[in-house]
């Protein structure tokens, strides 16, 4: 099962592609359906104990038509994202190509308040 972050309420869908329907995500104009990129992100699921949650609110579930710019995503949100972020997160940048999704980077993010300096 799929579970996946909107409206700030925990959803469920058999998968990925349903996800997208129930939410009525709509891709951006010119992103071809079949090939693009996504930076993802991911909340830690206790049952699952695991990443399993995916956000499809923003900033999650980007798409881009070129990798570069879904590169830029992906590190901006690296940076940025643990000064807002309440608990630590999985980022991912995927290719979602011809229905199989092939994951391209990933990291686990901690907020700030978690990090500490030396």
């Amino acid at each position: 099962m799929y579970k996946f972050l909107h409206n700030n309420r925990i959803h469920f869908a058999p998968g990925f592609h349903e996800a997208r329907w129930q939410t009525e995500f709509a891709l951006p104009e010119g992103i071809n359906p079949i090939d693009h990129f996504i930076v993802r992100i991911w909340h830690w699921d206790a049952t699952d104990k695991d990443y399993s949650i995916e956000v499809f609110d923003a900033p999650g579930h980007q798409v881009f038509k070129e990798y570069d710019d879904a590169l830029i995503c992906f590190n901006a949100l690296a940076t940025d994202y643990p000064e807002t972020a309440a608990e630590e997160i999985k980022l991912e940048l995927i290719q979602f190509h011809r229905g199989k999704i092939s994951t391209l980077q990933s990291k686990i993010l901690f907020p700030s308040s978690l990090v500490r300096e030396p």
